[in-house]
């Protein structure tokens, strides 16, 4: 019986794939159901809903000092940081993270799932000196802005131009540069945005004019795509940290 249901996965793997690059109905109708089922997944649903116009990446996973070397790269770059941004904190593990580098700085997290925010408040509510709020209610301008696998869709294989163009219009290049842009303008000049996971590259943002990347600062370990949504060059590897000019 096992060996039957493997192989009955195995034959609907390819269809399921083929339906869900079409954006067929009854396939996002299978996955809305299978995350209806769990309280995260609701979140998620909820938060696709709401704020489907501003959403970057929609999964929470997240873990303990997921970045380390860009973590300490940032403390070398700004160790005496008063303010910094996490966006898109997901459930607090990054500002715990960030609290172990950076003993005197405010720390805010900034999170648009309401399940994931309310995780994060409580992971953070012992620390006076950090808080989680909303995107909308983020205010006044930071030393550090981070935004580590926010600027994003999950990219499912990527292994062809039909994925890299499902997933741009899933996740278009006018979103991530919106994002971007807004994440800039919270910045203070000299200060650093610290990128992972990007779908495209901060180096052809609208704003990269106001960008120095740091030489030497990790490069991108994913695949990318161009504005047009094409899968972007091996050689044209982006960078992840930048200085505000």
């Amino acid at each position: 019986m096992q060996l039957g249901t493997m192989n009955l996965r195995a034959r609907l793997s390819p269809i399921i794939k083929a339906a869900r690059l079409r954006r067929a109905l009854w396939v996002r109708a299978i996955d809305a159901a299978g995350l209806l089922r769990m309280a995260e997944g609701r979140a998620r649903l909820w938060t696709r809903l709401v704020y489907r116009r501003e959403l970057h990446q929609t999964a929470p996973y997240t873990w303990l000092n997921r970045y380390p070397a860009l973590f300490d790269l940032a403390a070398e770059l700004e160790p005496d940081a008063r303010r910094i941004l996490s966006f898109g904190c997901s459930t607090g593990e990054e500002l715990v993270s960030l609290r172990g580098r950076f003993a005197h700085a405010e720390i805010v997290g900034a999170e648009i799932n309401p399940r994931s925010r309310a995780i994060a408040q409580h992971r953070v509510a012992a620390d006076a000196q950090t808080r989680v709020i909303p995107p909308e209610s983020i205010t006044g301008s930071f030393d550090l802005v981070f935004a580590l696998s926010v600027l994003q869709r999950d990219p499912r294989g990527l292994k062809n131009e039909m994925e890299a163009k499902h997933l741009a219009a899933r996740y278009p290049f006018a979103r991530f540069d919106a994002g971007v842009r807004g994440l800039v303008a919270c910045l203070r000049p000299g200060g650093f945005l610290i990128v992972a996971n990007t779908l495209y590259r901060v180096e052809d943002s609208s704003v990269a004019v106001e960008l120095e990347p740091i030489v030497g600062s990790p490069g991108m370990n994913r695949v990318q795509l161009t504005p047009r949504g094409r899968r972007l060059a091996a050689a044209a590897a982006a960078r992840t940290v930048f200085r505000r000019i």
